[in-house]
């Protein structure tokens, strides 16, 4: 259908979107909105708040046509200043009490946990897109009506078992991980019982589901006084997350006992995690892990090296075999030449700064 609309006509339709019309006409507007979304259109911007509250109205007002107004607002949020502009007219037209909390946030789970599937989605795609960076994560947060009562309903519908409707909910996790990117929530989901109940999805079928429980994971090892609790044996944090990482090769006997069980006598057809961004993630994690003596000798024993040795025999990306590398230097070398518990406390001088950067280029080149 074609996307050249007169700009007279855009306009209208644009102020329709307030008006309590007919619900068939009003999805028409709206299918043609979805399209001028998504390409660059100058009356789209210079009409920016009018078309954010018919939008937000339409998201209120209109259930039958929620879910192609979220879609509409996920268009608009991933654009360059889309962010900005969405969450002005937020904090201008939707504030709560005159505080950054926004009245329609807490609106938005309400449907996300009543309304169909299908608009469950299409929210949760718009709620990701929003908190993705960490000061817009925390107004979202502070927006939910019970914040932890809210993290708790998310859980529950993530982890649910109704196959009809569970690929609707995939996007929880990379909400979870953007939340994650605050202290608070990282806490709350290692002391509620509810970190463990995400592992599972490490392989998970679904890329979204895999993905954004990796990045929660990689969010959750910021936390170095948790290491040890996430490195502990009941967890099984580390197997789970070498896991991933390990591909066909077999290893003699010897080699297969310092391995934890679920890393023993692979099969011959394993494969590694084909996604580059989340083998680098899981690598991420493993370096946070890194960080403190206590946790480095556990890591050292389960294995480790020999699961990340062969994956820098068989990683193609450069940048993951640098990280891959930056690991192993860690676990062969003595506690002794590391010379420090923590590695987040050492200072390194500015003028050597350069210098590390210049070596990385020259691997990497």
């Amino acid at each position: 259908m074609c996307t050249n609309i007169p700009d007279h006509l855009l306009l209208v339709m644009i102020r329709t979107l307030m008006v309590d019309t007919d619900k068939d006409l009003k999805k028409e507007v709206l299918n043609h909105l979805l399209r001028q979304t998504n390409i660059e259109s100058q009356i789209i911007l210079d009409n920016m708040n009018e078309l954010l509250g018919g939008l937000f109205h339409t998201l209120e007002s209109d259930n039958s046509n929620r879910e192609i107004a979220s879609m509409c607002l996920i268009n608009i949020a991933a654009k360059d200043k889309g962010h900005t502009y969405i969450f002005s007219y937020l904090q201008k037209n939707h504030a709560k009490n005159n505080s950054e909390s926004l009245v329609i946030i807490s609106k938005m789970i309400e449907y996300i946990n009543k309304e169909a599937s299908q608009v469950a989605n299409a929210i949760l795609m718009l709620l990701c897109n929003l908190t993705r960076e960490k000061n817009y994560a925390y107004i979202i947060f502070q927006s939910f009506d019970e914040p932890f009562k809210t993290l708790e309903l998310l859980m529950k519908l993530f982890i649910m078992r109704d196959l009809k409707e569970e690929k609707n909910y995939d996007y929880i996790s990379y909400l979870l991980s953007n939340l994650c990117q605050l202290h608070d929530v990282r806490i709350w989901l290692m002391d509620s019982g509810s970190f463990p109940k995400l592992l599972s999805f490490l392989n998970h079928n679904s890329s979204i589901r895999r993905a954004g429980v990796i990045m929660t994971i990689k969010n959750c090892c910021f936390e170095l006084d948790r290491h040890l609790w996430l490195l502990s044996e009941d967890l099984d944090l580390l197997s789970r997350l070498l896991l991933p990482l390990a591909g066909p090769e077999q290893f003699d006997d010897e080699d297969n006992e310092n391995l934890p069980l679920d890393l023993q006598y692979l099969p011959e057809d394993k494969e590694r995690e084909s996604d580059p961004n989340l083998r680098l993630a899981i690598l991420q994690a493993l370096t946070q892990l890194c960080a403190k003596k206590d946790s480095r000798e556990i890591i050292r024993n389960q294995g480790t090296y020999l699961i990340l040795r062969e994956l820098h025999k068989w990683e193609p990306n450069m940048d993951l075999k640098l990280a891959c590398e930056n690991i192993v230097d860690i676990l062969i070398k003595t506690e002794d030449e590391i010379g420090t518990d923590n590695f987040h406390e050492l200072n390194v001088p500015e003028e050597l700064i350069p210098k590390f950067k210049q070596m990385d280029e020259a691997y990497l080149s």
